[in-house]
């Protein structure tokens, strides 16, 4: 497994950017919600979906992250430089720790996202590996497969919904991030 943060202290390709992170409440859940802005990078990132290369990071881009204390998704959202919304990623986590000021999580290999209207499940294979190596449990192993099978079954049945919402959440945070120096 992998610890990673919401500053994302670890990612080298961005040599630039402007963040900001904020507390964020959604009825019981607390956690905190971020814009990054990517300035400078070394190289785009690029994914491959049915084919087709895709950019999903470079200058201009934003990534609004939200991440709620305990919860076993931590979404990622990808957007480009005019607001376009280009795909919304799902880590599942071995549970978030939301609530400092940068938060972090446990990265259990298996993701999610949703990419024009389609969702996708990603890395299985990896999950599978780190149970047979025992790097995780199998109380981790049955747990990552079940937040996986919530986060699938969300992000199919209300995909236009949590696309919404993430626009939302982007629009506000988009002026306050443009202001910070």
């Amino acid at each position: 497994m992998s610890r990673r943060d919401m500053e994302r202290s670890a990612w080298t390709r961005v040599l630039a950017k402007k963040q900001i992170i904020r507390d964020f409440v959604c009825g019981e859940h607390r956690g905190k919600i971020s814009l990054l802005k990517i300035l400078k990078i070394s190289e785009p990132f690029r994914r491959c979906y049915d084919g087709r290369p895709v950019v999903l990071a470079d200058a201009g881009f934003f990534w609004l992250q939200l991440a709620l204390d305990g919860e076993r998704a931590w979404f990622t959202v990808m957007f480009d430089e005019t607001g376009k919304l280009l795909q919304i990623y799902a880590d599942v986590t071995d549970g978030n720790e939301a609530l400092s000021d940068n938060p972090t999580f446990e990265d259990m290999y298996l993701d999610y996202v949703v990419h024009e209207g389609s969702v996708y499940e990603l890395d299985r294979d990896e999950l599978e590996e780190a149970y047979a190596s025992g790097r995780i449990s199998g109380e981790q192993y049955r747990e990552s497969l079940a937040a996986g099978a919530r986060i699938d079954r969300k992000l199919g049945e209300d995909r236009e919904a949590i696309e919404a919402f993430f626009m939302e959440q982007f629009e506000k945070l988009r002026p306050e991030l443009e202001r910070e120096a």
